[in-house]
């Protein structure tokens, strides 16, 4: 697991644990502090403490010894590799005129291992083929596995007998990596603003459906609001605890109050990554 990346010592340790690597969410590297996992078990935390030139190494092979190539990628606090993992950096930022212009003295890594594992998604799918005319949200607090459910939807949507023509935007590169599929009627607009993505997908690629992951800022809600009269189905993730909390932020209540999505559907997930459903109708919400 990640063997070119981690220091050897870390490697050793990870794989002497008895542990199922299944489980394995997260891998944080630390200066200074110890390094642990996450897993859907919990925390496990890790007897090793990273030195400054195994954080410089790091760092190095993650920007293919490239810091300028990946600038604006490190100061969103994140890179995504080839296979799909997302690396969260955190460090301190260098600020000019109120935005971050460089990360530097980093002091963290967080591997967020992508989880592959096929989410029986049969009811929302229902949902979504017979009852949706405008979009569903996904929503849950982090680490729950939103882009895990998104992906087996995608599959299940771009798949089979009734298989929709489907767009999926990758912004962070997360989402397709494991719809390789030949058969899936998928296309993927990979590394592009959801902004972009969506009025790129709408004007040129005729889809049934849009895909993305984690939408929230005024930009991706004007040209969702944009979108609302084009016959496609808007499928995405945000964050949120409950209803109350996500429809409390402003670009929420916007997209809300224009009745962009007949349905949220808040997520939970048992210790066995089973997941379970909370529809709310359009309706509903208001009542929340």
């Amino acid at each position: 697991m990640l063997k070119n990346i981690l220091p050897k010592r870390f490697q050793v340790a990870i794989n002497n644990l008895d542990i199922d690597y299944g489980n394995i969410e997260e891998i944080r590297i630390r200066l200074n502090r110890q390094a642990y996992l996450v897993t859907s078990n919990g925390n496990y935390l890790l007897n090793l403490i990273a030195t400054q030139h195994e954080m410089n190494t790091i760092l190095e092979i993650i920007t293919g010894g490239s810091l300028y190539a990946h600038r604006d990628a490190l100061n969103k606090g994140y890179i995504t590799l080839d296979n799909g993992v997302r690396v969260g950096i955190a460090g301190r930022a260098g600020m000019e005129k109120g935005e971050i212009i460089g990360i530097y003295d980093v002091s963290e890594f967080s591997f967020r291992i992508p989880n592959n594992i096929k989410v029986n998604t049969n009811e929302i799918v229902d949902l979504i083929r017979n009852k949706v005319t405008g979009g569903i949200l996904i929503f849950s607090p982090p680490g729950i596995g939103k882009t895990t459910m998104l992906r087996s939807l995608a599959y299940d949507l771009s798949s089979g007998r009734y298989a929709n023509r489907t767009c999926v935007i990758d912004t962070r590169c997360e989402l397709t990596n494991s719809l390789q599929d030949k058969r899936l009627l998928i296309t993927a607009l990979i590394n592009y603003p959801r902004k972009d993505g969506i009025e790129i997908a709408i004007r040129n690629l005729n889809p049934q459906i849009i895909i993305c992951d984690e939408i929230g800022d005024e930009k991706e809600a004007d040209s969702i609001l944009k979108s609302q009269s084009s016959g496609v189905i808007l499928i995405a993730t945000a964050h949120g605890s409950n209803i109350r909390d996500l429809l409390s932020r402003e670009v929420m209540k916007r997209l809300h109050k224009a009745r962009i999505f007949d349905y949220y559907i808040r997520i939970e997930r048992d210790m066995n990554f089973s997941f379970k459903y909370h529809i709310i109708p359009w309706e509903c919400a208001n009542d929340n």
